[in-house]
């Protein structure tokens, strides 16, 4: 799933380079990629669902109650400072954005490789993924038509990706 998700993540990112036309795309190109977008975004979210559903699988009743919800403070102060640094013009901030995101993505892939530490590698796989999305958005500058298209899109895309990652049997994963 982890490999699955960071090749979504960056063909999220290529459509979202090649986007254009304004409320809708104007033209073949941006048409396949807004559809790139749209299909990426839904196999990134319904992935990570899947993924943590099955992390669930092997909680046991005695285990210690989680609070992972806790994971995304970091990731959420992380975006934000990203987003003021980027309202701020601070000079090559981008790549910093990209740098995070991508030592998230590259530390979700080694905690998933380990039972006690999936469920954190899973917190950082989206942190990474959502950094990423959201330095690449930063950056485009995206004109406000596109960029409303580019949210909706996204927004779309996780609704339905997390509806088919709780709909789909995990036992039935292959």
């Amino acid at each position: 799933m982890a490999i699955t998700n960071a090749i979504s993540g960056v063909t999220a990112i290529g459509g979202l380079l090649l986007m254009g036309g304004g409320l809708f795309p104007h033209n073949t190109v941006q048409t396949l990629a807004a559809a790139s977008v749209l299909v990426s975004a839904i196999n990134i979210t319904g992935g990570f669902t899947i993924t943590q559903r099955m992390l669930d699988m092997f909680k046991r009743k005695d285990d210690p109650q989680e609070y992972n919800y806790l994971y995304g403070i970091p990731g959420a102060v992380a975006i934000s400072s990203l987003l003021l640094a980027h309202s701020a013009g601070v000079a090559n901030i981008y790549q910093c954005g990209y740098l995070f995101s991508s030592l998230c993505c590259i530390g979700g892939i080694a905690g998933l490789a380990d039972q006690k530490t999936a469920r954190l590698g899973n917190a950082l796989g989206m942190t990474g993924v959502a950094g990423g999305v959201t330095t690449a958005l930063a950056q485009l500058s995206l004109p406000a038509p596109v960029f409303m298209q580019a949210m909706a899109l996204l927004g779309t895309s996780a609704a339905i990706g997390s509806t088919i990652g709780n709909r789909v049997a995990v036992t039935e994963l292959p």
